[in-house]
């Protein structure tokens, strides 16, 4: 029996769970120093590389001894900005080992660059709010507030000295009115980070929708499925701390509109969101990398990565996959308990509305009964943590 080539998964322990429920080994990487990723069951080695987005060149160079020392042709599947910008900066010499489909250069460009994406939304039309560069805004007369203040890119975001004052992770910023704009946009200025104006859609964070798929050279998709958040933490424009996934059809034939006119090749992301008063769906931004979303996808019944390796493996595309449940939920763990307290707090949420959000069949961010050394490396290195916290008080 031949055997099968291992994924090279840049990514965390629900990417590398993917292949395992597929039965496809894994080389997994980290560039954050998560190790779970290497003790899912089909994780056959594990490396932590230096982060992308602080150094690049030693990230590549990591990648491509990993590369050499398995004779090339290895699927890649890489999760965040800051490796999607290396992937594409340096795709010629990453092909010397490894096989991955991208879209165009500038629109991978465009996805990271919220400036470049606006300039795309207005020559493909895309169905997005009324948006602007920071340099475009030459008065706050000109603003139809709430507005949102978005960084043009997330690598550095989240370390900036405005989110760090907030004391959470905010992706985004909500501006009320002239006087909340001129303060965030003095601070934000005085670090130099770029980015856009845009006018605010009306409704939580449950309102925001995405779409996920997979398309072949051909610009046609593999599979597809739609997901809705549940809630974020913090509760306000946090990171994802409870999902599902849903069946919209609207959004669905948006979405792969939008994606053949772009001739879109490779993963993608689709954020939306509904506008609770008028029911309008609008474009967010596109996403051309994998995620942690295909986790639950795979345990729901559309395995995206697994799909994606076999294409790039062997150039087959099959039947369009759509068929997938919708009564599984994602958790996090921890951060969905700290929105919930918070929520419960500001009289968002009862208990008992809680725990009914959450029915149904469950996965979580770690804790899995059919792969559990990663659960029991977790809760080591926590151990350990808590021991070298304590060892600092004597």
């Amino acid at each position: 029996m031949m055997k099968k080539k291992p994924a090279v998964v840049l990514g965390n322990l629900m990417m590398g769970r993917c292949f395992t429920l597929a039965d496809i080994p894994y080389i997994g990487i980290t560039t954050k120093n998560d190790k779970r990723l290497f003790y899912s069951k089909a994780c056959i080695e594990g490396h932590v590389l230096e982060n992308p987005a602080k150094n690049e060149a030693a990230t590549l160079a990591g990648l491509l001894e990993i590369g050499k020392r398995h004779g090339g042709g290895l699927p890649l599947f890489y999760t965040n900005d800051a490796q999607l910008k290396m992937v594409n900066s340096h795709a010629d010499t990453l092909r010397d080992y490894f096989t991955f489909l991208l879209p165009d250069k500038k629109l991978i460009d465009s996805s990271l660059d919220k400036h470049l994406f606006n300039d795309m939304v207005k020559e493909y039309d895309l169905p997005t709010p009324p948006t602007f560069h920071k340099d475009e805004v030459t008065g706050t007369d000109m603003l139809d507030f709430p507005v949102i203040i978005k960084p043009t890119s997330r690598i550095h975001w989240f370390n900036s000295q405005v989110i760090k004052e907030l004391g959470a992770q905010q992706k985004i910023l909500l501006i009320n009115n002239a006087a909340e704009f001129e303060n965030y946009r003095r601070k934000i200025d005085a670090e130099n980070i770029d980015y856009i104006v845009q006018k605010y859609v009306p409704g939580t964070e449950a309102q925001i929708l995405s779409f996920h798929s997979f398309f072949d050279e051909n610009s046609e998709p593999l599979a597809y499925y739609c997901g809705r958040k549940i809630r974020t933490y913090p509760n306000d424009y946090g990171l994802s701390c409870s999902l599902r996934l849903i069946k919209h059809p609207e959004m669905a034939a948006i979405s792969l509109d939008v994606l053949k006119r772009l001739r879109f090749k490779g993963p993608i992301k689709i954020d939306y969101k509904l506008d609770e008063k008028s029911g309008k769906l609008y474009l967010l931004e596109l996403n051309p990398r994998y995620n942690m979303w295909h986790y639950i996808g795979a345990r729901a019944g559309i395995n995206l990565p697994a799909l994606a390796y076999h294409y790039l493996i062997d150039g087959v595309a099959g039947k369009v996959q759509t068929d997938y449940e919708t009564d599984i939920k994602w958790i996090s763990g921890i951060q969905e308990w700290f929105t919930f307290r918070d929520m419960k707090k500001q009289g968002l949420i009862s208990t008992g509305q809680w725990l009914a959000s959450l029915s149904g069949r469950r996965i979580y961010q770690t804790w899995a009964g059919d792969d559990l050394k990663p659960v029991m490396y977790a809760a080591w290195d926590t151990f350990k943590g808590g021991l070298r916290k304590v060892k600092k008080l004597f």
